[in-house]
């Protein structure tokens, strides 16, 4: 048992550039989903996502975000990724690798218990969107 505090979690705190390109398209699309850009949150997360061919994540992708209010995402550029960002990343990658209780313990950081299986359920609908278009996240846990 540790006795010094807690290991370092994967990808807080990571440079954007550095992200395998799974996770910097999840990355991006949130980022947009939270600007203030003209086609509102979702559309501006769907454009994003298009460029990648997951449009289809885009909805669950929304309710996720959506059911995730202690969630704060860091503006376009900002070079590296958040506490937060980093949970919702490696929440859907243990999502997609089939250990949903894992990412539920994750966004329990993020929301209330309700809106943290909400989320999960939405997760794991754009982990299999992604999956079926051929992109597999990291689960680094």
């Amino acid at each position: 048992m540790a006795t010094r505090g807690l290991p370092a979690w994967p990808l807080i705190g990571q440079e954007t550039d550095t992200l395998p390109e799974p996770e910097r398209l999840v990355l991006d699309a949130a980022r947009a989903w939270a600007g203030s850009g003209p086609a509102g949150p979702m559309g501006e997360a769907a454009l994003v996502l298009a460029a990648g061919g997951m449009e289809a994540a885009a909805l669950p992708l929304d309710a996720a975000l959506r059911a995730l209010p202690g969630l704060h995402m860091q503006w376009a550029l900002c070079p590296v990724v958040s506490r937060g960002e980093a949970t919702l990343l490696m929440a859907l990658g243990v999502v997609q690798s089939g250990r949903r209780a894992v990412a539920l313990a994750l966004l329990h950081r993020l929301a209330p218990p309700l809106s943290a299986y909400r989320a999960v359920a939405e997760l794991s609908v754009m982990g299999c969107v992604f999956r079926r278009g051929g992109v597999c996240l990291t689960a680094p846990l």
